[in-house]
């Protein structure tokens, strides 16, 4: 959506335009978190404090881990498993060793522990931010949060704010980490505007969790609302309305009357099979960050996994994730799903991003460089231990594997080449292992255009939009100056779309969509119309995306 001017809608009404962040409207008096940033009252230490900060650091995290941990379950008894696996990885978090090597690390050189934790902390947020996928990216928010509950911890300082909340209202604030909205009394909190975020920053995820609609990316000019004593939010439009006039007062008591009609009307079609007008079967499945999520995903009626990143198996560590380790994870997802179908993509990570054991150069463009297949290629002892885990793990479910970035057949060859090798290996081991159908990620222009090649070589296409779409206009999905390229329904996007379908077709093998366009109810029509038989998204999107497909 194009960031329009916030301008005067009617007497002194402003409007305010963003993201469409979790879908809804409500109407309620504004409450401003202005939580100021943490800064720590001294930056050094003296020279002969080391142990004792360094065990003071120790003592925050163990201090931090049982709140988040509370946390967590408390958020679990209340059915809110999306929000639960945020706290649950914020436990990893404030627990990585190379977290606490970094902190020591640098209180050693006098540094005091609670700027030093902010410190890394912003190191490992920024790793995140870098990252070509919008759900990694998202990440680093959480890394702040986390460090920052640490610092807090360390100082003494107490943190105050939502909690506060004797009313319901309309929250207003720059941004808002996981352990803000967690001190939300229950009930209390009836929409979120904020300055800053994104579709899959956490707040996004949370809201949409517990069915708070909300708007993010508002940008500076949200400061102009903070002395409004009313807001109308629409989180289904992505826009607000502050100190809104009685015909705008009107208009919202109607869309949520609406709103509250078509949820409920969503319920039948959970756990429905999707299937058009004609009779022709269409998959909706979920797209998922860790193994956590199946659960919640199953009870929003997803029919499989679409697209399952691993990238944080891989992330944070001193070293590479065993084998053992991802076979671990893999094998839980693929029997929680059982008969379901689950696609695991393989790792997605470019030359920008650290890993472990594993020298890569610099780049200027590192999202057109050294990433995905391409790296993996590369890097045997980087790639065989996925594959095996892969392997082993496709016997006890119905699992599925995809190479990202690919440009040619010639990649798809290779990597499966490296697969047999790898089967080979376990049959010579004796280790159990599956034959899981192979796909590639279409999220390349030239994937798209040599469509009918590498079709002879997979079972399978996944289109990523998220990444075709700034890959064919030339728009980085980053740059909020170009939010009217980064849009799917372009006609170039749909064309390149279109040709991979037809390759498809012609060679018998199904494609998904597993960009943000699968749940688009808009595109929703025009990808089936194109051939699309699968569309992964997050879980919550899936009711409505049956409900559209069922009415084609």
């Amino acid at each position: 959506m194009v960031e329009k001017d916030a301008g005067e809608v009617s007497g002194k009404a402003l409007r305010l335009e963003g993201v469409a962040a979790s879908e809804g409207a409500a109407v309620g008096p504004v409450f401003v978190h202005a939580l100021e940033e943490f800064e720590p009252e001294r930056e050094t230490i003296p020279e002969g404090s080391v142990e004792e900060e360094i065990s003071r650091f120790e003592a925050a995290v163990e201090a931090v881990v049982p709140q988040l941990s509370e946390t967590a379950e408390k958020m679990r008894e209340a059915g809110n498993e999306d929000e639960a696996a945020i706290f649950d990885a914020h436990i990893e978090l404030a627990q990585d060793p190379e977290l606490a090597d970094g902190v020591a690390e640098r209180v050693r050189n006098l540094e005091s522990p609670e700027s030093a934790v902010l410190a890394v902390g912003e190191q490992y947020a920024q790793m995140f931010e870098g990252m070509e996928d919008e759900y990694m990216a998202a990440r680093a928010d959480d890394v702040r949060d986390v460090a920052r509950q640490i610092a807090v911890e360390i100082s003494g300082h107490k943190a105050a704010g939502l909690e506060a909340l004797r009313e319901p209202a309309v929250i207003l604030a720059r941004s808002l980490a996981p352990s803000d909205t967690a001190r939300v009394p229950k009930g209390m909190a009836l929409g979120f505007l904020t300055a800053e975020g994104s579709k899959t920053s956490h707040v996004s995820i949370m809201a949409r969790s517990m069915g708070i609609p909300a708007v993010v990316g508002v940008g500076q000019k949200l400061e102009k609302a903070f002395e409004a004593e009313t807001v109308a939010l629409d989180g289904t439009e992505g826009y607000a309305i502050a100190d809104p006039d009685p015909d705008t007062l009107a208009e919202f008591e109607r869309k949520e009357q609406r709103i509250a009609s078509e949820r409920e009307a969503l319920e039948e079609y959970r756990h429905v099979e999707a299937r058009t007008g004609d009779g022709r079967r269409i998959e909706v499945a979920a797209n998922l960050g860790s193994a956590k999520e199946a659960a919640d995903a199953l009870e929003w009626g997803a029919e499989g996994v679409g697209l399952f990143r691993t990238e944080f198996l891989f992330m944070e560590r001193d070293e590479l994730p065993s084998e053992e380790e991802q076979y671990e994870v893999y094998r839980e997802v693929a029997e929680a799903f059982g008969e379901k179908p689950v696609v695991i993509r393989t790792l997605d990570v470019g030359g920008d991003k650290d890993l472990p054991g594993v020298e890569q150069p610099e780049e200027e463009n590192p999202f057109l460089g050294w990433r995905g297949i391409r790296m993996c290629l590369d890097v045997p002892e980087l790639f065989k231990p996925q594959l095996r885990a892969l392997l082993r793990a496709s016997a006890h479910g119905n699992l599925k594997m995809m190479f990202p970035m690919v440009a040619d057949a010639e990649e798809v060859r290779r990597a499966r080449e490296v697969l047999e090798e790898c089967r080979r290996e376990l049959e010579d081991e004796g280790a159990e292992a599956g034959s899981p159908e192979v796909g590639v990620m279409v999220e390349t222009p030239a994937a798209a255009l040599c469509a009918a090649d590498l079709a002879k070589e997979v079972s399978f296409f996944s289109v990523g939009t998220n990444d075709l779409v700034q890959y064919t206009l030339a728009a980085d999905r980053g740059n909020e100056r170009l939010r009217h390229l980064q849009n799917a329904g372009h006609l170039a996007v749909l064309k390149l779309i279109g040709l991979t379908c037809e390759a498809a077709k012609e060679a018998g093998i199904w494609v998904g969509v597993c960009g943000e366009a699968a749940a688009d109810p808009d595109l929703i029509p025009r990808l089936v119309g194109l051939g699309v038989t699968e569309l992964s998204m997050s879980a919550s999107s899936i009711p409505r995306a049956k409900k559209i497909v069922s009415e084609l």
